[in-house]
């Protein structure tokens, strides 16, 4: 019987510490510091909390039923009776009990949610022993109306009996802003997203596999991370489900060991469902951090749960990256999520639109995604500032703004560029600087003759990028090219187009997956175009 009664008490007080954190000081200390007694009786699996009026259970059941259940079954597991019972004399028994001097222990009935465990908001609610709950009368464990399912069960005229949720509450339960369905797919990022809705449909057949999406900035890896976890938790409402970001999760790691709760941090993040963490490479120098993920990423692995991270890089690029992390990264799905190309921004353009209620015509559409050919975020910082200007024109019946066209792009442009500054203009050498960083290869190479297939792509990109980039005619870029003649500059630059045309991927040692002549072209485009003002 003593173990049982100890076994109790430590459940109780972890429920209570718990039930602390989810609802914050103010709540818990007004409705549950002093106005609750916990009991909880394992051979039953039944949890009583015990009031001194009838005013508390009702505001407890109607205000707090989810928030307990989602505190007892952290502890106990999901298949629990919780009563809420009126007994007065259970807090007169306290009240009229003598203050223990600090030499002796408590009474039982005296003990408290801050002597099992060192909670930061000072909870103090006491338990009560087994024998001394009181015993409820005809507790049933009917399920509720179901005109009204999460109403508690009045019993008897001392208990009220709560009702099991129909789900448990997720981890995470705040709405996250994106979802698959919002998420506009094209050839750059096709494969990323088919990976997305596997993970968020629960496919049995990529259980435990790990998903790692990399890419460049705003090109739409959070909106796949949320989307997954919006989906799998629509899906899998009892699933636990953790978005978070690596900053946060860090944080949160380090709250746990400076609040002595790293055996709770690590119970809740281990058992989770599906755990997703955004801008992973954010841990990349934390050395303690990355060894708490490692063994949070083992467990949740093991179990046939899914983890699903996000980063700017590859896992094997991401610098002070453990050896081990990148070893379980890798062992999974690694996708890359490219720039958009023009096809795709058109429709993103028109997505965007829509979502302002903005009618654009399809002409402008394409100008808007011709000129803003960075990523999707850009885009869409664009075509916020484009509904401002469509809104100072006025609008249409009904509320719709009248159709952009291209006279509100030109002017939108026209505001972006007037920065009292003008731009350095492309000269050959920042091309092949440019060329030599993104694809790795020096620039002696791209200069010389070697024939090596990659040095050569290199060196035709520099070349078709010059000529079309900046004035400089074919001789002239045979000289800066060191060349004779100007018939080898010809024909890289006539092999580049027709490499361009026929867009067929290509793998290169630099890149984790193929890309196309194109994609390639357009990024260093971009990289240049963004180069600093004069």
């Amino acid at each position: 019987m003593s173990s049982i009664t100890s076994t109790s008490y430590a459940v109780t007080a972890r429920i209570a510490e718990r039930l602390a954190e989810s609802l914050g000081q103010r709540k818990f200390a007004m409705w549950f510091d002093q106005s609750a007694h916990f009991n909880y009786e394992p051979n039953d699996r039944r949890l009583t909390v015990n009031v001194p009026n009838r005013f508390v259970a009702d505001w407890i059941g109607r205000n707090f039923e989810q928030d307990l259940h989602n505190a007892a079954s952290s502890e106990i597991g999901a298949d629990f009776e919780l009563n809420v019972c009126v007994d007065p004399e259970c807090f007169n028994r306290a009240a009229a009990a003598p203050q223990s001097s600090s030499n002796e222990p408590a009474p039982a009935h005296h003990n408290t949610a801050a002597n099992f465990a060192p909670a930061p908001i000072g909870s103090r609610m006491t338990t009560s022993p087994p024998h001394q709950a009181p015993a409820p009368q005809h507790l049933t464990n009917q399920p509720p109306t179901p005109n009204l399912p999460h109403t508690p069960q009045a019993t008897a005229h001392n208990t009220v009996v709560m009702p099991r949720p129909t789900s448990a509450a997720p981890s995470f339960s705040r709405k996250l802003r994106h979802s698959l369905d919002t998420f506009v797919v094209g050839p750059s990022n096709e494969l990323a997203y088919s990976a997305a809705s596997r993970v968020a449909e629960d496919d049995a057949t990529i259980a435990g596999t790990p998903l790692f999406i990399h890419g460049g900035c705003g090109l739409g890896k959070t909106h796949l991370l949320q989307g997954i976890v919006n989906k799998y938790r629509s899906r899998n409402p009892q699933a636990k489900v953790h978005y978070c970001t690596g900053e946060q999760f860090t944080n949160e790691y380090i709250t746990a060991v400076r609040t002595n709760k790293l055996d709770q941090f690590r119970r809740r993040m281990r058992q989770m469902d599906l755990l997703a963490v955004d801008d992973i490479h954010f841990i990349a120098n934390k050395s303690s951090t990355q060894q708490e993920f490692l063994h949070c990423f083992d467990h949740i692995e093991l179990s046939g749960s899914n983890v699903v991270l996000a980063s700017d890089s590859h896992p094997k690029l991401i610098k002070q990256f453990t050896e081990a992390l990148v070893s379980r990264c890798v062992r999974g799905m690694v996708v890359q999520i490219h720039e958009p190309d023009e096809e795709t921004r058109i429709r993103i353009v028109r997505a965007l639109a829509d979502r302002r209620q903005m009618i654009i015509q399809p002409s402008a559409a394409r100008e808007l995604a011709m000129r803003a050919d960075g990523s999707v975020r850009e885009i869409e910082g664009l075509l916020t500032k484009l509904h401002a200007f469509a809104s100072l024109g006025g609008s249409r019946s009904g509320g719709l703004l009248d159709p952009v066209g291209h006279a509100l792009i030109n002017r939108l442009f026209e505001a972006e560029e007037k920065t009292g500054q003008r731009r350095k203009p492309i000269r050959f050498n920042d091309i092949v600087d440019t060329v030599s960083v993104e694809l790795e290869i020096e620039q002696a190479k791209i200069l010389g003759t070697s024939r090596n297939k990659h040095i050569v792509l290199a060196r035709s990109i520099a070349i078709y990028l010059a000529r079309n980039l900046t004035s400089m005619s074919y001789p002239e870029i045979a000289t800066a090219m060191g060349r004779k003649t100007h018939s080898t500059v010809i024909t890289a630059t006539q092999r580049m187009q027709r490499q361009i045309d026929e867009n067929a991927p290509i793998l290169l040692p630099t890149e984790a997956s193929a890309v196309t002549p194109k994609e390639l072209v357009d990024r260093i485009k971009r990289t240049l175009k963004r180069a600093p003002i004069a």
